[in-house]
């Protein structure tokens, strides 16, 4: 791809960090207008989905009426790519293609004008802005594949590698030696397990200046761990392959929300925006992407959303806090959730407390009122605490839970890279459906 997109993109997206609170909300609410009336008019699925609602789109206004719009979900991606859910007269042979699987196994494809993919490297080396990266810095990423770059090279200035995130943690390991990044990015789980299993004498060569966690969940005492064991700052930053960046902590440790590439909302179950501090599901509208725009798009998770102001001095608004993923939530008969970071706390509690206890775990609730603990026994594994882990959990879901507990040498399929220690099999539109009825 060229440079200049993304040279553009990186001066606009790093002036926006000068912009205040007020100033920065006014331009996010125009370019949400804009994105919503440019979708209705050149995007097909659109189109026929907002006039199926009987939705007049010039009376769109902003984000008051988001919740008259439809959701976008995955599976309509899947189904309309690309003849629908592509802008008329795109060309496709002149974007950036990307794709995923997610859970679902199923592949989710994706288009960017070059434009569009620009701002959004520009918008993840600002993330890294954020918190110490300067362009002199070497970039070292593990992940799937290698991020295209622009074909252009600039000498010593804006170096990156890539690590394959598919290779034993050994070959991590010597790979991290061998590139000495300055910044290091990657899943949590492979850079914890690059954390608990490096020497000494590796962490002589593997010294970055900080590091940034993405695409999984990981809680703050493992962050705290690789911090002390590679000396570095660590962060975290949120974000899905359909849109990029969505939030990043600064140096504060708080998760900006950045509204010049999407628009946020935490919804209730009635599809409007719960209020600040709540639990809503987290639903995105893209601003940067007429190609292939999302709009109220459900990519699965939760969160709170906050009214608190950074010390920091960045004007974009506040994530409080992220809950995990939908389908991670512990869904209860009432149709409620408990947050899967919760009971992900509960068993860091006891892994710190009871070192050697398990080597690997993975808490599945398979039915309402049944949940199974798979464990990968460790040195100093005793029935008792597990039984007492058990009774922990219980004590944060509000309803009886059967717990069972399954040794197992590996909780995860060996050819997966995202790992969850969370996960629900329950669907919780057939437990509302239910609890309408009874309640009926």
């Amino acid at each position: 791809m060229k440079l200049w997109p993304v040279a553009k993109a990186y001066i606009d997206t790093h002036l926006q960090l000068k912009v205040g609170a007020a100033a920065q909300e006014a331009r996010a609410r125009r370019r949400l207008v804009y994105a919503v009336r440019q979708a209705y008019r050149e995007v097909p699925l659109y189109r026929r989905r907002f006039d199926e609602a009987g939705i007049s789109i010039e009376q769109f206004r902003g984000p008051e009426d988001l919740h008259r719009l439809p959701f976008l979900t995955k599976a309509d991606v899947q189904a309309n790519f690309p003849g629908d859910i592509v802008a008329r007269g795109a060309k496709l042979d002149r974007c950036v293609h990307s794709a995923t699987t997610g859970s679902s196994g199923k592949a989710t494809n994706f288009a960017f004008s070059e434009e569009t993919y620009g701002h959004y490297l520009a918008c993840s080396l600002r993330e890294l802005s954020m918190v110490g990266y300067r362009p002199w810095h070497k970039l070292v990423y593990i992940k799937y594949s290698a991020v295209p770059q622009p074909s252009a090279a600039l000498g010593p200035l804006f170096r990156t590698a890539h690590v394959p995130s598919m290779v034993p943690v050994e070959e991590h390991i010597a790979r991290l030696r061998a590139e000495r990044p300055d910044v290091l990015i990657g899943y949590a789980s492979l850079i914890y397990e690059v954390a608990r299993r490096a020497s000494d004498e590796d962490l002589r060569y593997i010294r970055p200046k900080l590091i940034s966690l993405n695409s999984e969940m990981s809680t703050q005492e493992q962050r705290n761990f690789i911090s002390e064991r590679l000396g570095c700052p660590v962060y975290d930053e949120y974000s899905c392959e359909e849109t990029w960046m969505i939030a990043a902590q600064c140096r504060h440790h708080n998760y900006h929300i950045f509204t010049d590439n999407v628009w946020v909302e935490f919804v209730g179950p009635d599809g409007k925006e719960v209020p600040p501090g709540e639990i809503g599901e987290i639903v995105i509208t893209g601003l940067r992407s007429p190609v292939m725009p999302f709009i109220r798009y459900r990519i699965g998770d939760l969160g709170r959303r906050s009214t608190r102001q950074c010390d920091c001095g960045i004007g974009f608004p506040l994530l409080e806090s992220f809950e995990g993923r939908a389908d991670d939530a512990f869904i209860l008969s009432n149709g409620g959730r408990v947050p899967s970071l919760k009971l992900l706390n509960t068993f860091t509690t006891f892994i710190k407390s009871d070192l050697g206890l398990m080597d690997e775990f993975k808490l599945v609730q398979t039915d309402l009122g049944k949940a199974t603990v798979l464990l990968v026994k460790g040195p100093a594994y005793r029935a008792e605490r597990i039984e007492a882990l058990c009774e922990r959990l219980q004590s944060i879901i509000p309803e009886p839970i059967d717990f069972t507990v399954e040794l197992v040498e590996c909780v995860n399929d060996p050819g997966t890279v995202k790992h969850k220690a969370i996960e629900s099999r329950v669907d919780p539109a057939r437990v509302a459906a239910s609890s309408e009825l009874e309640s009926a």
